[in-house]
């Protein structure tokens, strides 16, 4: 997959990107991961265009997918969006425009000669992205957002399929937000599937040898849960898809407890052999168990009050700043995590939330990208490095490229970081500019961005004329006023090592010659 443009009007909620109009370059090799970084300072509208992008195919997937369809709805903003998609080897271009609010949009697709085919029924869904990730560093509400409407959308259909009984099939999610809440189950489901590309390298980077154990808690009637006995069930009632793999996970553990008053059961897994073959049996790769660890994990939400669910659903929808549903603790939630035990290569055990936020980041960002290996997948990453040292943001674009080889796929990242643009081509990276309180500026960097040095793409970036910190600026500039050889001599032993230095050192020869 690879975006090629995309047009923005009619967004009164996000006056800062409405009329946006932004071109990706053409890509020559559409059977490998596209990198787009936006940069740019605080407040210029990067966050927002990753949230529109989310936005635009929540809506379009609510309109096409093929079951769960919602009676009504209407477009966010107004948009024309032109991507490629890759289907059987070949070349697919799909232009959907969205011209009214209240109207279908136009949804064009072309082959690789430009023949326009005719589109019906299911045939639609099928050039949508087929996954679609979003990911945040911290409690962005802005990405999050369409993401999380998402996630409550599932989560009731799945309780009224239950409780009502509903014919209607459940279908494969195409939208997963990794924040830090999503961090146990990407981890289990990596290490339980080790030998899966990509992992071997995840687990040498941050010293891990094995996953050594780890606790699941399923639970449907526990006091939070709403009290509707439907067949002699009460609480959270299971669809058949979720009992079967709550089933499988009872089936994989080493050993387990059932309290029946909550319903629940504690499934203790202790990995070895014959775990890891229990879980290649029922659940086959790490994106089908954490698919089913996720939709378990959506059920979560129903803990909530229902009138105060609608109350956010409904903001949400009214542009609201209150979007967020409040947390729901461990002792409620139909499922949640314990315990989990790793090895590391010097042989200690360590519990996993003992490890540092870098770490945690770091397992979060490329294990969801390990996972999600399907095609046409895209990728929305705010700020993927904010916890890493230097050495893993010097490494962020070698890792992923070399983790996605022959991948069609898209992947959009913000960042403020030079020492992710400096991996990526000029043409491949986007400066954001707020020139207005209600207008940006979009525009590929002035020179090469690939290898350049981090005072040039400080200075493109930012406006940085100076790459070292005020105070140490400051000094240096309060030291070329000063005459005195000596006394600028005697504070040169008080700063590091610096080009900034040069003149100062011939600033003393000078003074010295004039004396």
């Amino acid at each position: 997959m690879k975006i090629k443009r995309i047009k923005i009007h009619n967004i009164p909620h996000k006056p800062l990107i409405d009329g946006l109009d932004i071109s990706f370059p053409d890509s020559i090799n559409y059977n490998s991961l596209n990198t787009n970084c936006l940069i740019g300072v605080n407040g210029s509208g990067k966050s927002q265009f990753l949230e529109s992008i989310a936005d635009l195919f929540v809506y379009l997937d609510s309109l096409y997918r093929n079951c769960n369809k919602p009676k009504t709805t209407s477009s966010p903003f107004l948009f024309d969006i032109l991507y490629f998609i890759i289907h059987n080897n070949k070349k697919y271009t799909v232009n959907i425009i969205q011209e009214k609010p209240n109207k279908l949009p136009l949804f064009i697709v072309k082959n690789e000669i430009g023949k326009e085919i005719q589109l019906k029924g299911k045939e639609y869904d099928l050039y949508l992205p087929a996954k679609i990730i979003g990911y945040t560093s911290g409690e962005n509400e802005t990405l999050s957002i369409p993401f999380l409407a998402y996630y409550d959308e599932y989560a009731e259909y799945t309780a009224g399929r239950a409780i009502h009984g509903y014919n209607s099939t459940d279908y494969e999610p195409r939208f997963y937000f990794m924040d830090y809440s999503t961090n146990l189950g990407i981890v289990i489901s990596n290490l339980i599937f080790e030998e899966f590309e990509g992992v071997e390298k995840l687990k040498k980077e941050l010293n891990i040898t094995q996953i050594k154990s780890f606790q699941i808690i399923i639970q449907t009637n526990s006091p939070a849960a709403p009290k509707m006995p439907i067949k002699g069930e009460t609480g959270v009632i299971l669809t058949e898809e979720l009992k079967q793999w709550r089933d499988f996970l009872i089936s994989t553990a080493t050993c387990y407890e059932f309290e029946e008053k909550l319903n629940r059961y504690t499934l203790d897994f202790y990995f070895n052999k014959a775990t890891k073959d229990a879980f290649t049996h029922f659940f086959k790769s790490a994106y089908n168990l954490y698919t089913a660890l996720y939709k378990l994990e959506l059920l979560n939400n129903l803990m909530i009050d229902k009138a105060v669910r609608k109350n956010i659903e409904k903001d949400r929808r009214n542009r609201n700043l209150i979007n967020k549903m409040p947390s729901v603790p461990n002792k409620d939630k139909v499922l949640h995590y314990s315990e989990l035990k790793l090895m590391l290569q010097n042989g200690q055990t360590v519990d996993y939330l003992s490890l540092s936020d870098g770490e945690h980041q770091y397992f979060n960002i490329f294990g969801s990208i390990i996972m999600v290996n399907h095609d046409n997948s895209l990728f929305l990453l705010d700020e993927p490095e904010t916890h890493f040292n230097p050495k893993w943001r010097r490494l962020f674009i070698s890792h992923l490229r070399s983790l996605t080889k022959d991948r069609k796929q898209d992947l959009y990242l913000t960042s403020h970081s030079p020492f992710i643009v400096s991996d990526c081509p000029r043409d491949n990276v986007y400066i954001f500019k707020r020139i207005e309180n209600k207008r940006i500026e979009i525009k590929n960097p002035s020179q090469e961005t690939f290898g350049a040095s981090f005072d040039n793409i400080l200075q493109m970036a930012f406006g940085m004329d100076e790459v070292i910190s005020k105070e140490a600026s400051d000094k240096i500039k309060e030291l070329h006023e000063e005459t005195d050889p000596n006394i600028i001599e005697q504070e040169l032993t008080k700063l590091g090592d610096s080009p900034q230095l040069l003149p100062l050192y011939r600033r003393i020869d000078m003074l010295s010659q004039n004396k």
